[in-house]
């Protein structure tokens, strides 16, 4: 059995993550970089309200650069609905989920970070997602020619159900 706690916990730490990355670009100026790190850090954003359960995650889009990903983000705007499903038999993580425009097709991924943490609670029935839609986009079209991908971040509104000490759910105790 899983312990509620301990992924409530992993959930949180990286809801901390996103929210750190957003207050860091609040405090660095035009010539900090760190390769990898920098771009977008005011894209991003975690919040935990615990009185409600609330969660807003604010996270880059991955894998965009494959299968078609970017042309299909050309379609997007700020604003426009994501469809977030569950792929437990992708071949890299099983805790994988997809990103779909509102065409169904397919935008990105979770970053697997998010997916590792987010799955347990989400099988388990104990996380669901309210909306996802988009928080900004890039198109490949209106970056430098030297850009390989497109940007797409999502916001992601979920709810973390509480566990009251002793209930027992499906897969995971309490």
């Amino acid at each position: 059995m899983l312990d509620y706690e301990s992924k409530k916990a992993a959930l949180l730490a990286e809801t901390d993550k996103l929210h750190a990355r957003l207050e860091l670009s609040k405090t660095i100026g035009p010539d900090w970089y760190e390769p990898g790190m920098m771009e977008y850090l005011d894209k991003s954003e975690g919040l935990w309200d615990e009185q409600t359960g609330e969660l807003l995650l604010r996270f880059e889009s991955r894998g965009t650069r494959y299968d078609g990903r970017s042309e299909a983000i050309e379609d997007v705007s700020r604003g426009d609905r994501i469809f977030v499903k569950r792929d437990p038999d992708n071949e890299f993580n099983h805790n994988n989920f997809l990103l779909l425009n509102a065409k169904e097709r397919d935008v990105g991924n979770m970053p697997a970070v998010l997916c590792n943490a987010i799955a347990p609670l989400y099988d388990a029935g104990l996380l669901t997602f309210e909306s996802a839609a988009v928080s900004y986009v890039e198109p490949i079209t209106r970056r430098s020619r030297y850009a390989r991908q497109a940007v797409l971040f999502v916001e992601l509104r979920c709810r973390l159900a509480p566990c009251p000490n002793g209930a027992e759910h499906s897969k995971m105790t309490c």
